[in-house]
């Protein structure tokens, strides 16, 4: 496995040209949210970590506005947010692509995007992969662990528990007021409304979409993945 190396000195210069906020571990923090990007460790649907250990939370400017509103409407339930995964550049769509058929044997764009499409997390205005946590970051009993890709993971899977189910229906509600779209295959996975009503049917390969100069700040190296 290659090894993502981020050029920091042209990733400012990214973000400002696509439109996205590079949110710290400060920010968070001040808006008492929580980040668990699994991609950075072994524990993830791949087995392997594709993401570098500084992999920084990265997504569309609007989408942040929306998650700082969801996130403070929940906090009325002592409730919050952790954030799985946001911008994912689309040299690391590729892994998850390939990775996903040399285990299952095929291809499933319902549950891991093609890159040659682009997915939700590879373009300027970007999905973002969140979960309701307790307002201390400890986790929420919910329906699935994060990147399940069985049934439970469906908004309509009615096979858990109540209090699962009322965990769920939560964070779509919260998410719903402030137009993040769910997908209904994975109940933490949410688009942007602006998106929704571009009816693109999971299609996003056209240029006013993609990300410029994502290729000179993500690069794919010849180095091996140290754990």
């Amino acid at each position: 496995m290659n090894n993502i190396e981020i050029n920091y000195d042209n990733l400012k210069h990214f973000c400002d040209i696509n439109d996205f906020v590079l949110i710290s571990e400060e920010e968070l923090k001040k808006e008492n949210m929580y980040k668990n990007f699994v991609y950075s460790t072994n524990n993830n649907f791949t087995g392997m970590r594709v993401y570098p250990i500084d992999m920084p939370v990265i997504m569309n400017k609007e989408m942040w506005e929306r998650l700082k509103l969801i996130n403070n409407e929940l906090k009325k339930y002592n409730k919050a947010l952790k954030i799985y995964d946001a911008f994912r550049p689309n040299v690391i769509q590729r892994i998850f692509w390939d990775n996903f058929y040399e285990t299952h044997g095929y291809h499933d764009e319902g549950l891991v995007a093609n890159p040659d499409k682009y997915g939700g997390h590879n373009i300027k205005l970007n999905a973002v992969d969140i979960i309701m946590c307790n307002i201390d970051g400890t986790d929420l009993d919910m329906p699935s662990l994060f990147d399940d890709f069985t049934g439970k993971a469906s908004i309509n899977y009615n096979g858990c528990s109540e209090i699962q189910k009322l965990n769920r229906e939560l964070l779509i509600k919260v998410c719903s007021k402030y137009g993040l779209i769910v997908n209904k295959d994975e109940f933490w996975h949410y688009t942007l409304d602006i998106l929704e009503n571009m009816k693109l049917n999971g299609n996003y390969n056209i240029e006013s979409l993609i990300p410029k100069e994502v290729d000179k700040t993500f690069i794919l190296s010849d180095k091996k993945l140290s754990l």
